[in-house]
């Protein structure tokens, strides 16, 4: 699969920041608010989406004809065949000669050669009036007599060819294969035997010999305009398009009410890219045959394909309706429902799909997609890591698909980090390190790297705000590395690796290199607002007073109603002694945060500014 377009996913939330702010000046401190306080909300994780078309399930094989509409063609082929030949001049075939026992005794008389005649006419009366056991045993009884008469060996393998398509439409495919097989030794031009044989090979899967077969049954004998569909399904299975098309399309003009050709057609169109086309074809099928599931199923694909995804799922139900056990129909159902954004369906469907098939690494990837969506990171972390497993063990994968289940893995344990902090439950970062470190050694991306680098960050964070310097650092100084290696390695994964970078030097008192980088970042990004109040952040961590106020004011500027800028500011302006430009920002945060504005009105007094 090939990844969506790169979005930066800024973590930053608003919620965050203010809850931080608010807290009693006790807990404020005397210096501003330090970036690495909220560095947590800060820093920056690219996500990759997953690409829904790359990511669709394709039948393992492609559609044939099923046992029921081969066994009907076979009937179909037989008449068409047989009615055919009565118009049709026989070639190598003994005269009829009705069988009596005053015949039988004239031929007993006569010298080998001339009784074989009589006997092979004996075979060619009761042929005639469908009596096959008998006629092959008259044939038999020419060729005792004479080995060469041409006529009784010709009539000898249209008996055997009758009996093989009689046992064929019984469905005693394995008896009848060899039948076809001892009528083509005496007739290797039967065309019989040689249509009955392509469908025994067609039902043992053996598509090039069934190709053969039938087409020498059609070059013989042209009229047999029932071989087109058969044939024509065959071609499209080993993808000879043109000639699957030119068939069909016979087909269709002969019978435009078989449901199987109009499927098939529709198959045709689709391999053609013609959607509209081919969901006509396959709408018709549904029409004429209401039980076919298959045509149900790929209607909800041309659905998909032409972006109808809300109509493609009543097809897709009604596949399963007809075919509970069809593994291809759930995973579309989930599929589609992720699209739209119905996460419990989407569920619901994909579970479906893997209690048919519990190994296949994309039904656990949209499962957790949809568990990611739906915000129960747990569930996602669980399918994520089922989904890299079992795609590791895929022949010839693709390590960027492999890297993106790793990464999104980390993601949502990192999510779910989120929520545990809040309720006091410590973060398992390593756990997000782990899967992010599998990432990058996978697909050595910059993107793979960079979110690495946060996640080395998030740890060292952690850490740090544990004011454990000890363990901190280290991990911050890994953080740092990979991070400036990302930066390196140039955009876009650069642009939000300094972001992230600029957190990590701040954690380790970096302050004139948090500088630096946050100053790159701007240039490139001038139009955000956090990079500016992080900036302000580090000029004032580093003692230059003046550009922190100058950055901070920016900051607020563009985000008037963001009460952690606003009070950024304030607490520079409140180090500045600027009692009077204090009044103004104070003002600003009354109406957004009143007891905010109260604890400033306070901190203003005490200091008298």
């Amino acid at each position: 699969m090939t990844f969506t377009n790169v979005s930066l996913r800024y973590a930053l939330s608003l919620g965050v920041l203010v809850g931080i702010v608010s807290a009693p000046f006790a807990s404020f401190g005397q210096g501003l608010l330090a970036i690495s306080s909220i560095t947590g909300g800060s820093s920056v994780f690219v996500f990759r989406n997953v690409a829904k078309v790359a990511r669709r399930v394709t039948a393992a094989v492609k559609p044939t004809l099923s046992k029921v509409k081969r066994l009907e063609t076979v009937v179909r082929l037989k008449k068409q065949y047989e009615t055919t030949a009565k118009t049709t001049p026989k070639v190598n075939r003994a005269k009829v000669v009705v069988y009596s026992q005053a015949a039988v005794k004239t031929a007993t008389g006569l010298p080998p050669e001339k009784g074989s005649q009589l006997f092979a006419g004996f075979g060619e009366y009761y042929l005639d009036r469908g009596e096959i056991e008998t006629a092959i045993e008259r044939f038999q009884e020419a060729m005792t007599l004479d080995p060469k008469n041409v006529e009784a060996r010709t009539g000898y393998s249209e008996a055997l060819a009758a009996k093989g398509n009689d046992l064929l439409a019984k469905d005693q495919a394995a008896v009848a294969k060899g039948i076809f097989l001892e009528a083509l030794k005496f007739d290797p031009n039967n065309v019989a035997a040689n249509f009955g044989l392509a469908e025994v090979y067609a039902d043992l899967g053996q598509t090039a010999e069934a190709i053969a077969a039938y087409e020498k049954s059609l070059a013989a004998d042209p009229k047999l305009t029932e071989i087109y569909l058969p044939l024509g399904a065959l071609y499209y299975q080993t993808g000879e398009i043109a000639k699957a098309d030119d068939l069909l399309t016979k087909a269709l003009v002969l019978s435009p009410n078989n449901a199987e050709t109009q499927f098939f057609l529709g198959l045709v169109r689709s391999a053609q890219g013609k959607y509209e086309e081919a969901l006509a074809g396959f709408q018709k099928a549904k029409t004429l045959d209401p039980t076919m599931a298959d045509a149900f199923y790929y209607s909800g694909q041309m659905q998909v394909r032409l972006k109808r995804t809300a109509d493609s799922i009543p097809d897709f139900l009604k596949a399963t309706e007809l075919k509970p056990q069809s593994f291809e129909a759930w995973f579309e159902i989930g599929e589609a429902y992720l699209e739209m954004k119905n996460f419990d369906e989407a569920i619901k469907a994909y579970t479906k799909a893997k209690a048919l098939q519990n190994n296949n690494w994309e039904v656990y990837e949209g499962l957790g997609e949809s568990f990611r969506e739906a915000s129960k990171y747990v569930d996602a972390q669980a399918n994520y890591n089922l989904a890299a497993i079992f795609y590791a063990g895929v022949k010839d994968n693709n390590k960027d698909t492999l890297a993106r289940l790793h990464s999104n893995n980390g993601f949502v344990i990192a999510q779910q980090c989120e929520i545990d902090i809040q309720k006091n439950i410590p973060c398992n970062w390593r756990s997000v390190v782990n899967s992010l470190k599998k990432a990058a050694d996978t697909s050595n991306d910059p993107i793979d790297i960079g979110n690495l680098g946060w996640a080395y960050f998030r740890q060292g964070h952690t850490a740090f705000e544990a004011k454990d310097m000890a363990t901190a650092a280290p991990i911050l100084e890994m953080a740092k590395a990979t991070l400036e290696k990302t930066v390196a390695l140039g955009p876009p994964a650069s642009e939000f690796a300094l972001q992230n970078l600029a957190s990590a030097q701040i954690d380790l008192a970096d302050y004139k290199g948090a500088i630096d980088t946050l100053t790159k970042l701007i240039a490139i990004r001038p139009n955000e607002s956090f990079p500016k109040y992080a900036l302000g952040v580090a000029y004032n961590k580093s003692g230059d007073l003046a550009n922190a106020e100058t950055w901070l004011r920016k900051a607020s500027d563009a985000e008037p109603n963001n009460v952690g800028y606003l009070v950024g500011l304030a607490d520079t302006l409140i180090t500045r002694k600027n009692g009077k430009e204090l009044q103004k920002i104070i003002d600003r945060i009354r109406p957004l945060d009143p007891a905010m504005a109260a604890n400033l009105d306070q901190r203003k007094k005490l200091l008298r500014l």
